[in-house]
């Protein structure tokens, strides 16, 4: 069986075996690709796209589709049927439906019913109609009117941790590994406010404790601080603080009674992809703390500590949600305000860490991750790849949480 290959003007057989093409696909260094002639690397990103789709990797089948449909219009190559049917795959698993949908229709009106992938361009045609209809990567939603804002964040690959050149990085943050996100999920636009908080205590009962762990010169745990009172004043929108683990997991189940939608806290890997929002930097706005005040709530100069930034960002405690500029996918505060729990085990480590996305459940679980740094810490903790683990009975002054949600596959 020999691929179809592009060729200015028509696609024609090349008499080459599947072994020798396989081979040249996997020795090849890539780098080398623009040396070959036009066509040749338009034969090549295509079958490098048909191997990321085997492996799911969909950003880099997405990326090599991408340098194809660049390369075919610069040099007017045609390109075979199949094309947009492999385009059309990269399409849906990168949660862009639409133009998946109007990719499958192109497949079938230039391959027509005699067309090599004619029954699974059908069934992909059903996928991403109904798909399209659903919320689209990067809208935002409430299934209720004072459930959380969400966002929609789409599926994708990333690699998680820190390196070993990162300031103030810790040895928890690695190995750096690959992460896969396999489908779009849904995470709060912003941290739990107190507002939401409090409708869910409201309408519960919910004892969320009377002591909290605050920070005078020193962590003590003082009696009478709660999610209503944790030292300091806050509005009904800033987020929702001196609550546990235990607090944020009862929380997400009542929303998901209450909404019929399967609520839930991230697992750490879906927390860090989502914060880092497709960067590769240390911070989502650059590899250093330059610029801090005017993307996350940490600690300033009016703070007086000894490991504050050396600038203002307007707030000496907890921000009002939303204060700060938002990530690539529209996440606010993901760095400062305060710490947030995730579902996951502690680990000292990521050696045989999750690489789907999953929580991971297997550790230390007497303590829970938090991720995001907050208000009262330094530069080191606003970071998108830094990490502590607490007791999950413990509630502080600075830590809150934020919510996600599954999608309809």
């Amino acid at each position: 069986m020999f691929p179809t290959c592009i060729r200015n003007g028509r696609s024609i057989r090349v008499l080459l075996c599947g072994v020798i093409w396989a081979a040249l696909c996997t020795w090849l260094p890539w780098s080398a690709v623009a040396d070959l002639a036009p066509a040749i690397q338009a034969d090549l990103y295509l079958v490098q796209t048909e191997e990321y789709l085997k492996e799911k990797n969909d950003l880099g089948a997405r990326e090599a589709m991408e340098k194809l449909i660049k390369l075919a219009e610069e040099h007017k190559l045609t390109v075979p049927d199949a094309f947009h049917f492999k385009h059309a795959q990269v399409l849906n698993l990168t949660g862009e439906y639409a133009e998946a949908s109007a990719a499958v229709h192109r497949y079938l009106e230039s391959a027509g019913q005699s067309g090599q992938h004619y029954r699974e361009a059908l069934v992909l045609l059903h996928e991403v109609t109904e798909a399209t209809a659903a919320p689209q990567v990067g809208a935002t939603f409430r299934d209720c009117d004072d459930c959380p804002e969400m966002v929609i964040v789409p599926a994708g690959n990333y690699r998680m941790g820190s390196p070993a050149s990162e300031s103030g990085r810790d040895d928890d943050e690695g190995p750096v590994h690959e992460v896969t996100i396999g489908r779009p999920f849904a995470v709060g636009v912003y941290e739990v406010t107190r507002a939401e908080f409090g409708m869910f205590v409201s309408e519960t009962g919910h004892d969320s404790g009377t002591s909290c762990l605050v920070y005078d010169g020193g962590w003590e745990s003082v009696d009478g601080r709660d999610w209503r009172d944790p030292g300091y004043r806050q509005t009904r929108q800033d987020p929702v603080v001196c609550v546990n683990w235990h607090d944020a997991q009862a929380y997400v189940s009542w929303l998901s009674r209450r909404t019929g939608n399967e609520y839930r806290l991230l697992s750490e890997s879906e927390w860090e992809y989502a914060a880092r929002a497709g960067t590769i930097t240390a911070r989502y706005w650059g590899e250093t703390e330059a610029g801090q005040c005017g993307n996350a709530n940490g600690a300033d100069r009016q703070s007086g500590l000894d490991w504050a930034v050396s600038c203002d960002d307007g707030y000496e405690r907890t921000a009002p949600v939303g204060s700060f500029q938002a990530n690539g996918y529209g996440v606010y505060d993901a760095l400062g305000n305060v710490w947030e729990w995730t579902a996951d085990c502690w680990n000292e480590n990521y050696s045989g860490a999750p690489s789907d996305g999953s929580t991971w459940e297997r550790g230390d679980c007497s303590r829970r991750v938090v991720r995001g740094g907050s208000w009262i810490f330094g530069p080191w903790s606003l970071r998108s790849a830094a990490r502590l683990g607490l007791v999950p009975g413990g509630r502080v002054n600075d830590n809150g949480f934020r919510v996600a949600r599954t999608l309809d596959s």
